[in-house]
């Protein structure tokens, strides 16, 4: 029987952490490790996962002593300290279903494959949407290719719902960015393997939690979102025959519309010449108007497809100036989404 390492950064997340570590215990399958890296908390995050490793020997207490702090240097301790043949991630404030590990696992055996991902549920609040991966099976690297230029539907970029062969990978790092170093890692764990596996069922629960790190609004994101774009370039490089010019601007314009989202949250206090100033910097530094006119509008629909047109006619300044007003509105057709996906 092979061995899981559950990777979980902890950085204050008290309110959610029993229930994280309570899911992996759950586990139908039992030989795992859970390697729990505290990131200089300051609420009980640290004294809870004192308290589950003197409980269960399977549970490893770590921590984060280097001037370097935040979750991607957090899981690279976790990444040092991982025994398992598999690589798993799991973060404080989410949870998953009993049977992920060893439906997971089973797959990965059955089909060989170097990682397999599984479905996820994304919770906020009352609302949940799933993402499940019908129809897809065993994808080898010579595929991928293929399957960005479908919109990224097929790999998805969440990197915690992902199971990695150990072996593989173990030379990957995580980067020291503010936001999207998951993103960065799987380009690069998926630069490291040459098949991919899909599992229907959905078994990670993530948790949308306002204001936690990956949400709440910091300058530096927006020249983050620049280094995410070029890691993505040069991925996008590697693969077999490069990629189809429509797949750079499919991720151009994922990259840039999502600095526009942030620039106009209700959260960012800039002003308005400065939102402007940010978006100008990231598009020269993306080249982002040779991209602008190849993507194709007809590879989205709904409010994304109206976001997407307004960027392609060079109208961001609309958003920047009625992005609180398009986001509620965002977040109200989710909510219908979401109740239809219920119902149905």
């Amino acid at each position: 029987m092979q061995t899981v390492s559950i990777i979980m950064p902890v950085y204050n997340a008290e309110h959610y952490l029993c229930e994280a570590i309570e899911s992996v215990l759950k586990q139908t399958y039992s030989k795992f490790e859970l390697l729990l890296i505290n990131d200089k908390s300051t609420d009980r995050s640290q004294e809870i996962c004192m308290e589950y490793s003197k409980k269960d020997s399977r549970i490893v207490l770590l921590e984060n002593n280097c001037q370097i702090h935040g979750p991607g240097p957090t899981r690279n301790i976790g990444l040092e300290h991982a025994t398992g043949d598999y690589i798993f991630f799991l973060d404080a404030d989410d949870w998953i279903d009993e049977r992920l590990l060893e439906c997971a696992v089973a797959h990965m055996q059955e089909t060989v494959a170097d990682v397999v991902q599984v479905g996820v549920i994304h919770e906020n609040g009352a609302d949940a949407l799933r993402y499940s991966w019908k129809g897809k099976s065993l994808l080898r690297k010579v595929d991928i290719e293929r399957d960005f230029s479908s919109c990224w539907k097929g790999i998805n970029t969440f990197l915690w719902i992902h199971l990695f062969r150990f072996e593989l990978i173990k030379t990957v790092r995580f980067k020291n960015i503010i936001n999207g170093e998951d993103l960065c890692y799987l380009m690069d764990a998926l630069s490291s393997v040459e098949t991919i596996t899909f599992v229907e069922e959905v078994y990670y629960h993530y948790r949308y939690v306002p204001g936690s790190t990956s949400h709440r609004w910091n300058r530096d994101m927006i020249s983050c979102r620049g280094d995410i774009w070029e890691h993505q370039r040069r991925f996008l490089d590697s693969l077999p025959g490069h990629a189809d010019p429509l797949i750079y601007a499919g991720v151009a314009y994922e990259n840039y519309t999502w600095a526009l989202r942030q620039l106009s949250t209700n959260s960012c206090q800039l002003s308005y010449r400065e939102k402007k100033r940010e978006l100008s910097e990231l598009k020269d530094r993306m080249d982002f108007d040779s991209y602008r006119s190849i993507y194709s509008l007809k590879l989205q629909h709904g409010l994304l497809r109206l976001k997407y047109m307004v960027v392609k006619y060079h109208l961001e300044g609309i958003i920047l100036l009625f992005g609180s007003l398009i986001d509620r509105v965002e977040r109200a057709v989710q909510s219908v989404a979401c109740k239809y996906q219920k119902e149905s």
